[in-house]
């Protein structure tokens, strides 16, 4: 027996297959969270750092020279340590007691904020004393003698 098609007992071309159409939603909901994603994740302002360096200590003063000490106070003071201590009250007068071409140990007291230990930074910076680094703070720096 031969099976013979013919065209009536045929599926019409045009019916037999249906095409599925693609949803936009989903495609679109993808796209937004991909754009969502870059924007929350990039960085449009300029990152700024500081070099600090820790002190190693303060070592014993040789006979030319005296450590350089400034001590930063919560009150906004200073005291500065080169062979006697002088207290200041303004980082100006810092300019006329230190040498700017030897390294200022900065000693803050143990209340002063990281963001006011950073603008010290930078105002030193600013003044010309490029050699400074960050020291523990000192017992007396957080408790002043009137």
């Amino acid at each position: 027996m031969s099976a013979v098609l013919s065209l009536a007992s045929a599926p019409a071309l045009s019916t037999a297959r249906r095409k599925n159409n693609i949803s936009l939603t989903a495609l679109i909901d993808v796209v937004f969270i991909l754009l969502m994603f870059f924007m929350l994740t990039s960085t449009f302002s300029k990152e700024q750092s500081i070099g600090l360096k820790k002190s190693q200590g303060v070592a014993a003063p040789s006979s030319s020279t005296a450590p350089q000490l400034l001590l930063a106070y919560k009150d906004g003071s200073f005291a500065y340590f080169n062979n006697s201590l002088t207290a200041l009250s303004s980082l100006a007068e810092l300019n006329t007691l230190a040498s700017k071409d030897q390294g200022v140990n900065l000693l803050p007291a143990a209340e002063l904020r990281v963001q006011d230990i950073v603008i010290l930074f930078e105002q030193l910076k600013s003044n010309g004393f490029m050699h400074v680094s960050l020291g523990e703070p000192l017992p007396e720096a957080s408790k002043r003698d009137e």
